[in-house]
Formats: C-alpha cells, sequence, structure tokens
C-alpha cells in the first residue's frame, strides 16, 4: 500500500496500535523519526496527530481524500460587528457587497483529490544562511554593539544579521538573510530534497477539512487586527498539528509563483483598512491576486520566502 492513498476517514478509522504500525513504517519509509501520535481538540473537532522529525524540522501526518477547498462567499452569515465593520470600509475605500468582496478575495469551492503526505509543522525560510561564530561579519557585530549586548539572548542588526548568545555572552549560533528569488528559494527547498506546497495542499492542511471561512468559524475579534491578538485560535496550531495562517504579514509562497497564502504581507493592517478586512487575509482560502502578482514580478522583493515543506508519501 502507498501510504499517499490514505484518507482522512481511514485514518481516525484505525485503532491505536494500528496507526502506531503505520506511522512506524512510514518514518522506516523517508528516514524519519517519530515524535509521537496523539489526540488532539480544535475549534471543536477532534484528531489523531502523527509528528515526525527530520534534520531539526517536524512534520505532521496529513491525510487524503477528496476535500471541498475553497470558499462559497453566498454562505457566509456575517455577525452584526463584522457587518459594520465592512460597511465602513467599503464606504471609505469603495468596496462591493460584502458578499462579493469575500466572493472575490477567496478561491472558489471545488472538490479536490488530494493524496496523503507529510506537511512542516511551522513554515520554513530558505534565504537564512549558517555562519561560524568566528565568522568576521559575527566578530565585527559584537564588537560593534558593545554594552548592548549585555543581558542579550538575540541580536539582530539592520543588514539582516541575527547572533543568539549562551548565559555567558558567547555567540552559539549567528545566521544572515539575503534577498533571494523565487527560484533561488525553491532551490534551496530542493537541496534537502524537499518542495513546497501547491496552494490546494496549503488549503487542506490550513483548513483541515473546515467548511468555514476561517479554520475555526466564521468570526474574528472586532478590536483589533490579527497581530493585536496574541492569544485565540489563530494563534494555536489547528487540527493536524500545524501552526499555519497565523499572521499576515508571514505570507507563504507555493508551487504556483503568483499565488501566496496565509497572508497578504500586512497589506490590509499597514493600509489601515478595517479590522474584519485585516483578519479575512487569513481565511482558509484567501487570495490576494493583485499581491501575488506583483510579488512574481520584478518590482517584487523580499528578504523573507517562507515557504510550507512537503514530503510526499510512498
Amino acid at each position: 500500500m502507498s501510504y499517499a492513498d490514505l484518507s482522512f476517514a481511514q485514518w481516525n478509522d484505525l485503532s491505536d496500535g494500528a496507526a502506531g504500525r503505520i506511522v512506524q513504517d512510514i518514518a522506516e519509509r523517508h528516514e524519519l523519526t517519530v515524535v509521537g501520535v496523539q489526540n488532539t481538540a480544535y475549534a471543536g473537532r477532534s484528531h489523531r496527530t502523527a509528528l515526525f522529525g527530520r534534520g531539526g524540522m517536524r512534520f505532521a501526518l496529513v491525510p487524503g481524500g477528496r476535500p471541498a477547498l475553497g470558499y462559497d462567499a453566498g454562505r457566509f452569515r456575517p455577525d452584526p460587528r463584522q457587518a459594520a465593520d465592512y460597511a465602513d470600509s467599503a464606504a471609505e475605500f469603495g468596496l462591493p457587497s460584502l458578499t462579493e468582496y469575500v466572493e472575490e478575495m477567496t478561491s472558489p469551492a471545488r472538490g479536490v483529490d488530494m493524496p496523503a503526505m507529510l506537511v512542516a509543522v511551522d513554515a520554513f525560510d530558505p534565504c537564512p544562511v549558517p555562519l561560524a561564530p568566528d565568522d568576521p561579519r559575527v566578530r565585527e557585530l559584537v564588537a560593534s554593539a558593545g554594552d548592548r549586548l549585555v543581558g542579550v539572548s538575540t541580536f539582530q542588526s539592520g543588514g539582516g544579521l541575527t547572533v543568539e548568545f549562551d548565559r555567558t555572552g558567547q555567540v552559539v549560533r549567528a545566521r544572515a538573510t539575503r534577498e533571494v528569488s523565487y527560484d533561488e528559494a525553491m532551490a534551496g527547498l530542493a537541496s534537502l530534497g524537499l518542495r513546497t506546497a501547491t496552494p490546494d495542499e496549503w488549503e487542506w492542511a490550513c483548513g483541515a477539512g473546515a467548511t468555514t471561512l476561517f479554520r475555526w468559524g466564521d468570526d474574528c475579534p472586532g478590536d483589533g487586527y490579527p497581530y493585536d491578538h496574541k492569544t485565540g485560535p489563530h494563534r494555536v496550531e489547528n487540527l493536524w498539528g500545524l501552526a499555519i495562517g497565523q499572521d499576515p504579514y508571514r505570507h507563504e509562497a507555493t508551487t504556483e509563483r503568483t499565488v501566496v497564502c496565509g497572508g497578504d504581507g500586512g497589506g490590509a493592517t499597514c493600509g489601515g483598512s478595517g479590522f474584519f478586512l485585516g483578519w479575512l487575509t487569513l481565511a482558509t482560502a484567501y487570495r490576494d491576486e493583485d499581491f501575488g502578482r506583483w510579488s512574481a514580478s520584478d518590482d517584487g522583493y523580499a528578504d523573507e520566502i517562507l515557504t510550507r515543506p512537503v514530503i510526499e508519501l510512498s
């Protein structure tokens, strides 16, 4: 059996013993370590989560099937606070009706055949370059910072250099972040034997089968942007055990160069739009096509290209 055929229903119907044997076999086939198998709950739903480790990264088993992806905006019933907030934004920015806007900014409802796969728990940035503690750039930073480093565990320079210190003030880890292209980021993943998620895979990984606007439901706070709320359902790992779609500034690249998921680069927040528009960027099916095209254009730039690594199952 190819474990790529393992469906969501089949996985959850397994006994604990059978699930444990499958997890061990997956680990052996793909040279992974088993981190653990546990029952988790998120937004009123429960699931058996399997976690694996490889090269300092964690991966979660995301079973397959034929899920309904995208979003049918005609089903959205905003609460009075959401409706009022959007009405203010529409009046200020000349936007269409709420239903039309949600439809415009989310991918269409559709059914997709999805294989089971392993998906990275955390987004991965191929841009940082590890540096040795005695690298000249690290030594220069330490010397120039002087007393500012007293009691500091991590120091970041304006030039994209990050240095971590132990309790004695010794450098234990350093990295430089460089501006990279989309192709360079994808090549960085490929060098690790990985690839980033497709747009469909990203939606399935994020929503985990939820048919609501957000992976936790249709509601969202009306007193701030996602960045302002340090706790809440957007900040915790989802049903599969993934830390995903938590901050609109941390959008993720997909296999389609012009399609980004999980945010809009902070455009709605920085632009001073209403709170609902800021939260909409975390909708599972959110697609800012203009931002995606800009990111892929010659004018687009980034010193951070986040990806969602995937391991295909055999």
